[in-house]
């Protein structure tokens, strides 16, 4: 019983992980901040790795939340290419 308690505290960990950075980078893109974006997204990419690892989440639910991630960083970089043409 407590092998279990240990495993379950050290797996809330990853996923607490997993979903503030995921959070972090939709608040990000939600904001245009494309500067941050690259790094967020490269973070948020090992966290998703690790936990797909760590037998947290399966392969496909790791392949869809990095492809919706990467497309909302896609869409707010191309919302702030269009912002900074306009703004030209």
């Amino acid at each position: 019983m407590r092998q279990d308690v240990k495993r379950t505290e050290r797996n809330n960990v990853y996923r607490n992980r997993l979903k503030s950075k995921m959070k972090e980078l939709n608040k990000a893109a939600r904001e245009n901040k494309v500067a941050e974006l690259p790094e967020l997204l490269k973070g948020a990419y090992s966290i998703i790795d690790t936990a797909f690892k760590k037998n947290l989440i399966k392969r496909n639910n790791a392949a869809r939340k990095k492809a919706s991630m990467a497309k909302a960083v896609a869409n707010a970089m191309n919302k702030g290419k269009s912002t900074e043409t306009a703004a030209q």
